[in-house]
């Protein structure tokens, strides 16, 4: 991507010149890569284009520039610049290049945070997940759900996906396996400022395709409007959900309040870095923790699992014990190195 800098020249001091003179050969002054002699055999990445140009944070720019392409997974005509710049020098580079994104309101890839268990993400996103669920209760047969969850952004802040739900539970001793509730659901970036914190309003719609006698779903439409956030507080990573359900057989005699709160850490800026995690899932009377890991399995980061134990702390004899992961692919990041 950006071309190596001879040895000998001499490091403008504004991040326009130092821009002019390093990654310009390769992304074109304009910052979209277009030149009329290519230098790479790779296209470089379009700084202009917006979906692309913000959805990853500073520290992975940062991180790119430094140590070139190949530590994130990118291509290996993407050279290390950290001996040649100074840390000022890159931050400095990577606001400038950010800059040829000219459309106002898009959040940026400082708040694509670690995706939680349970807490609902506030930053709009592309990812196909499987999400499986095991859950235990002293005395009764485990039951096992998978939910696969399509996740399409629209536009600059907004976000929609479906996901279709397999169960496999058990009453009076009779296992039944099927179709559970698919669900529908949107959710729109109501504020950020880009640096530490977001905030997003969403609603999903639970639609009763599983049936109820068999334990496989609720027997009714359920309406489960949330708000979700976001905040980086020094070095932790802070997310917490408020969502009310409302069953639309009995919406108030039924209704249900529940709360999430996640803290995590990131081991280092890779990418490819483990995350460590506890939250907090409350529903009414009950209270659950769960402790978890996330793991991208790429340098890329676009393939990911996590996993968690969710355990009872309150009412524990109306609660089960959940173990809890998933399955993440980001479908629009590159899989694999380029070379």
């Amino acid at each position: 991507m950006f071309s190596p800098l001879p040895a000998t020249a001499q490091l403008p001091d504004s991040p326009k010149e130092l821009y002019a003179a390093t990654c310009a050969k390769c992304h074109a002054d304009d910052g979209t890569g277009r030149l009329p002699t290519p230098t790479v055999k790779n296209l470089p990445r379009d700084f202009t284009n917006c979906a692309l140009a913000t959805a990853e944070p500073d520290a992975d720019w940062e991180l790119v520039t430094a140590r070139g392409g190949p530590v994130a997974g990118l291509s290996s005509e993407m050279p290390a610049f950290g001996d040649a710049f100074s840390a000022e020098q890159i931050s400095g580079l990577v606001r400038y290049a950010r800059g040829f994104c000219k459309e106002p309101g898009w959040p940026l890839g400082n708040l694509n945070l670690p995706r939680a268990l349970f807490t609902e993400k506030a930053y709009p996103e592309n990812e196909f997940l499987i999400i499986p669920v095991v859950s235990h209760t002293a005395g009764e047969p485990a039951s096992l759900r998978f939910r696969a969850v399509y996740e399409r952004r629209l536009g600059r802040r907004a976000h929609a996906e479906i996901g279709l739900p397999i169960a496999s539970t058990s009453q009076t001793g009779s296992r039944s396996t099927g179709v559970g509730d698919v669900a529908v659901a949107v959710k729109y970036v109501l504020h950020t400022n880009n640096v530490s914190r977001i905030l997003t309003a969403g609603t999903e719609v639970v639609f009763p395709t599983g049936s109820e006698s068999r334990g496989l779903g609720s027997g009714t439409t359920v309406f489960e409007p949330y708000l979700a956030a976001a905040a980086l507080v020094g070095e932790a990573i802070v997310q917490s959900q408020f969502k009310m359900e409302f069953p639309a057989r009995e919406p108030w005699a039924d209704r249900e309040v529940l709360y999430n709160i996640y803290v995590g850490h990131s081991l280092s800026p890779a990418p490819s870095t483990w995350t460590l995690a506890l939250e907090l899932n409350g529903v009414e009377k009950q209270l659950a923790l769960t402790p978890q890991f996330r793991k991208p399995l790429t340098r890329t980061g676009a393939l990911a699992i996590g996993a968690g134990v969710r355990v009872p702390i309150v009412n524990r004899s109306s609660q089960s014990t959940q173990v809890a992961g998933y399955l993440l692919w980001e479908y629009l990041d590159p899989v694999r190195s380029r070379p």
